[in-house]
């Protein structure tokens, strides 16, 4: 599952993660809008905010259910059948992370088990790939622009008519939990 935030976007995810199920097998790839130059310490920030255990995605690693995972500066990662495999970004490319292209990877490996969730933040990156994940029959959640520091994404996203939901933050882990737990029960014949 991927989760998207950028400009306004921590206080959000934090919203988000605290309320985040500890009892549904997913594991949650936070995407942030970050220039090359940010040092964050975003493993620690968010930490304090979750007792699900929080990684920074190494290559080859296997990916584990109930777990938060943070893409290592200056890397791109793809999923792929059930691991993390990283590849060295451009150095003439102006963010550290590209929205539509994760999420667009995110809908080509996991289709129809493909969730994204958009944060608050600036701009038009992420609509493609919230396209790719909604043509390959996964979810998308938006942040309720109301509920939103800098609405530019999530009202973009919104007028796109992708999202299965528009929600706060504080209430998305419930509707992800709904979710997982409905696509995980198979219909009795």
């Amino acid at each position: 599952m991927g989760i998207g935030a950028s400009a306004g976007g921590e206080s959000v995810l934090y919203d988000f993660v605290e309320n985040l199920p500890r009892d549904v097998p997913a594991a949650y790839v936070v995407v942030r809008h970050l220039k090359r130059d940010h040092q964050s310490q975003m493993k620690f920030l968010i930490s304090r905010h979750t007792t699900l255990p929080v990684f920074t995605i190494r290559d080859g690693e296997p990916i584990r259910e109930n777990a938060i995972y943070l893409i290592p500066e200056h890397k791109d990662v793809f999923v792929t059948e059930g691991h993390f495999t990283l590849q060295d970004r451009s150095l003439t490319e102006g963010s550290a992370i590209d929205l539509d292209k994760f999420f667009t990877r995110l809908a080509h490996s996991s289709g129809c088990r493909a969730v994204a969730v958009l944060l608050s933040g600036i701009g038009a990156d992420g609509a493609t790939g919230l396209g790719a994940i909604t043509s390959h029959g996964g979810l998308v959640i938006i942040q309720d622009p109301k509920d939103s520091k800098y609405d530019g994404e999530p009202e973009t996203k919104v007028a796109s008519e992708y999202p299965n939901a528009i929600l706060p933050a504080r209430v998305m882990g419930q509707r992800l939990a709904e979710y997982i737990r409905s696509s995980m029960t198979t219909p009795s014949e």
